[in-house]
C-alpha cells in the first residue's frame, strides 16, 4: 500500500516541464540566434519530431516556424526576443512564433518570449466609433486629447498559430507584445496551462492576451494574464479568407482557475462575430484592477449562445478614455457594424456567482429589431464605488433593455455613500422586458430622487 501511495504521489507531482538532456529526439540550440533556433526545429521535424531545447541565454530572433510533432522548450533563463531589425522579417511573417497547418506542436518551459514593444504618447488621430461618446465626454471634462500609439519599425504578434491541431502552451512567460500576444486562428484541440502573460496596462494598445478565433475545443487554466487590451477574447473572423471559404465557429471553450487584469475586458466575446460562438465556460476567475468584467458584443450577424460565467471575484478601475470599458460589471450588446450588416443573436447567457466592486453602469441590451433572449444573472453582489477619473460616466448600477426572458435572482446592489457621484440613480433599471423573473433583489437608489427599481414596459413571467 505504501508503494502504491508513493507512485500516485509521484504521478501528481511531476513537473510541468521535464528538463532536457542530450539524447535521441532532443536538439539543443548551440548559438543564441533565431536562425539556430529554427535550425533545431527543422532538425526535429526532419527526424519525425522531437524537442528543440533552448538553454539559458538571450535569443534575438526574427520569425520562427513550428512544424509537426515539434516541441519548442525554453529552459528557465532562456529568452526569445523579437528582433527590431526589419531585415530579419521577410514578407508574410506576421509573428515571432508561427505555425501553419501543423499538428502535435508545443511551446513549453520556464523561459520568456519578449515582444520588445515600443509606444509613444501623442495627440489623438480621429475617433473610434465604439467609444465616440466616451471620447467627447472626456474632451468636455477637460481631459487632454492624447493617447498611446504603437511605434517602431517591427510590430508583430508574438504567437500566430493557424489551422493547427493538438497545440500545447505550458509554463512560459510572455511579455511586451507590440500586437496580440497569442492568436489562435482556425485551430482545434488547444491546451494552455500555467502561463504568465504581461503587457503595459497604460501603453499596451492592441496587445490582447489570448485571442481564440474560429477555433474549437480549447482549455485554458491556471494562468495569470495582465494586459492592456482584452485578456481572453473569443471571436469568429473572416481575416485573410477567400470570399467562398466559410468562417468557422468558435465552440467548446473552457477557461478555469485564472487571474485576469485588463485595461479593457478580461473575459470578452466579440466584436468580430462572422460565425457562431457557443458552449463557453469561464469559471473560478479572479479579476483585479480591470476596466470591465464580462463583455459580449455581437456586430457581424452571428449567434452567441450557451455561455456561462461562474464563480468570479472582481475589482474594477476606470482607465484613460481610449480604452473600451467604464469599470462596469458587464456589457452585453447586440449591434450592426454597418447598416448593411446582418443582425445576430445573443441568447442563453448566464452569470452565476460573482461579487466585487464596480465604478460604471452595467448594460445588457438588445437591438431595436431583436431582443436578447434567456439571460440569467444570479448570485451577484456588486458595490458601486466613485469613479477614479474626472470624465464621469456612471448613472444607474444595472440597466437591462430590450430582452425576452430575463431572470434576476439573488442580486444585491450597494453604493459607496461616503463618496457619491452626482449622476448616480437607480440600483436597477428595466426597460422593454418580456417574461421577467425577479427574485430576492436587494438594492436602494443612490439618490432620493430616483426609485430603487425603475421599470418601463415590463411584463413578468407568470408563475405556475
Amino acid at each position: 500500500m505504501t508503494t502504491l501511495i508513493w507512485r500516485v504521489w509521484c504521478l501528481f507531482t511531476l513537473p510541468l516541464v521535464v528538463p532536457a538532456s542530450a539524447g535521441e529526439g532532443i536538439q539543443v540550440v548551440k548559438e543564441p540566434t533565431g536562425k539556430a533556433v529554427q535550425a533545431a526545429i527543422d532538425a526535429c521535424a526532419a527526424q519525425g519530431g522531437g524537442v528543440a531545447y533552448l538553454p539559458p541565454g538571450r535569443y534575438v530572433s526574427g520569425p520562427l516556424w513550428l512544424k509537426d510533432n515539434v516541441e519548442l522548450r525554453l529552459e528557465a533563463g532562456a529568452s526569445v526576443v523579437l528582433s527590431p531589425d526589419k531585415k530579419e522579417w521577410p514578407a508574410g511573417a506576421p509573428a515571432l512564433v508561427n505555425a501553419q497547418g501543423a499538428k502535435h506542436i508545443a511551446i513549453t518551459g520556464r523561459g520568456t518570449f519578449d515582444g520588445n514593444a515600443q509606444w509613444e504618447y501623442r495627440p489623438v488621430r480621429g475617433a473610434d466609433p465604439e467609444i465616440a461618446w466616451e471620447q467627447e465626454n472626456a474632451h468636455r471634462a477637460g481631459v487632454e486629447m492624447k493617447r498611446y500609439y504603437r511605434t517602431g519599425e517591427v510590430q508583430k504578434r508574438l504567437f500566430l498559430l493557424r489551422n493547427c491541431e493538438d497545440v500545447r502552451l505550458e509554463g512560459i512567460t510572455i511579455l511586451n507584445a507590440p500586437l496580440w500576444n497569442v492568436h489562435l486562428q482556425d485551430c482545434n484541440r488547444i491546451w494552455v496551462r500555467g502561463i504568465y502573460l504581461y503587457s503595459d496596462l497604460e501603453r499596451g494598445v492592441n496587445s490582447d492576451g489570448i485571442d481564440i478565433v474560429s477555433s474549437s475545443n480549447v482549455l485554458i487554466s491556471d494562468s495569470v494574464i495582465c494586459t492592456a487590451d482584452d485578456a481572453i477574447c473569443l471571436k469568429t473572423s473572416a481575416w485573410e479568407r477567400r470570399s467562398t471559404e466559410p468562417v468557422r465557429s468558435t465552440e467548446n471553450v473552457a477557461v478555469n482557475n485564472c487571474i485576469l487584469t485588463s485595461s479593457s475586458t478580461p473575459m470578452m466575446i466579440g466584436t468580430e462575430t462572422h460565425a457562431d460562438i457557443r458552449h463557453v465556460l469561464f469559471s473560478n476567475i479572479i479579476v483585479r484592477n480591470s476596466n470591465k468584467v464580462f463583455g459580449i458584443n455581437v456586430q457581424d450577424g452571428a449567434e452567441v449562445s450557451d455561455v456561462r460565467f461562474t464563480n468570479v471575484t472582481f475589482e474594477t478601475n476606470r482607465r484613460h478614455w481610449n480604452w473600451w470599458g467604464s469599470a462596469e460589471v458587464m456589457k452585453f450588446v447586440l449591434k450592426k457594424r454597418t447598416p448593411e450588416s446582418r443582425l445576430g443573436r445573443i441568447h442563453d447567457i448566464t452569470v452565476d456567482g460573482a461579487q466585487g466592486t464596480a465604478r460604471g453602469t452595467s448594460l445588457v441590451a438588445g437591438h431595436a429589431e431583436r431582443k436578447l433572449e434567456n439571460i440569467t444573472i444570479a448570485n451577484l453582489r456588486v458595490k458601486v464605488l466613485a469613479e477614479n477619473l474626472p470624465d464621469k460616466r456612471a448613472t444607474h448600477a444595472l440597466v437591462f433593455e430590450n430582452m425576452e426572458g430575463l431572470t434576476l435572482r439573488d442580486v444585491v446592489v450597494s453604493w459607496d455613500c461616503e463618496k457619491p457621484e452626482p449622476k448616480w440613480g437607480s440600483a436597477l433599471v428595466l426597460r422593454n422586458i418580456s417574461n421577467l423573473t425577479l427574485q430576492d433583489f436587494q438594492g436602494q437608489a443612490a439618490t432620493p430622487d430616483a426609485p430603487a427599481i425603475l421599470k418601463e414596459n415590463v411584463t413578468e413571467r407568470s408563475q405556475p
